[in-house]
């Protein structure tokens, strides 16, 4: 097995320890998103997308499940996504990853939440959010409640692409308080 396939397997194992049980979903779902707006996406596209959340896997540390209100969420997020790059890092370079592939996906993991003016730092953002929405935005919904859920929603349509609005707008929804919810959002 190569070493991609290897850092792979070991991602996913990090991200199986994540107090939130859908993280290994989103992962995955996220590196789909990541082939569906990049056919062909290169390694170090896809080995963010995988990773971009497994600090959660390793620190145990979750976002609005330990927040009183979400006025923070985007410091947090922030603070997340630099512990998830050095992370990812770390672990590349236990796999003899080259020094400017780690560095790219650094980058990636640690912006992935905020987007810029990178095009594939873009499509990781767009495809992270549109995960969210695809696989597991029900899950969260009925953790979280309403209003925790409409502030998610608020976070994740203004840092994606128009397109990605678009792509959100047409995913259907099995709980219709959800399909509602997103709906009003997103209309406004």
């Amino acid at each position: 097995m190569n070493k991609f396939n290897e850092l792979k397997k070991e991602i996913a194992e990090i991200i199986s320890k994540s107090p939130l049980e859908f993280d290994p979903g989103h992962s995955k779902k996220t590196l789909e998103w990541v082939l569906k707006l990049k056919p062909g996406a290169d390694e170090a596209l896809q080995i963010a997308a995988l990773a971009h959340d497994m600090e959660r896997g390793v620190t145990g540390i979750t976002e609005t499940y330990g927040l009183k209100d979400l006025s923070n969420i985007k410091e947090f997020k922030k603070e997340h996504a630099k512990r998830s790059a050095e992370i990812i890092a770390d672990l590349m370079e236990k796999y003899n990853y080259d020094k400017e592939i780690i560095a790219r996906i650094k980058f990636l993991v640690e912006k992935h939440d905020e987007g810029g003016d990178d095009e594939e730092l873009n499509i990781l953002t767009d495809a992270d959010s549109i995960a969210f929405f695809d696989f597991h935005i029900t899950m969260y919904y009925e953790k979280n409640g309403r209003e925790k859920t409409e502030d998610k929603i608020r976070f994740m349509l203004e840092r994606v692409s128009e397109k990605a609005k678009e792509i959100i707008k047409n995913i259907k929804y099995y709980n219709p308080e959800v399909s509602k919810l997103v709906k009003e959002v997103t209309s406004k």
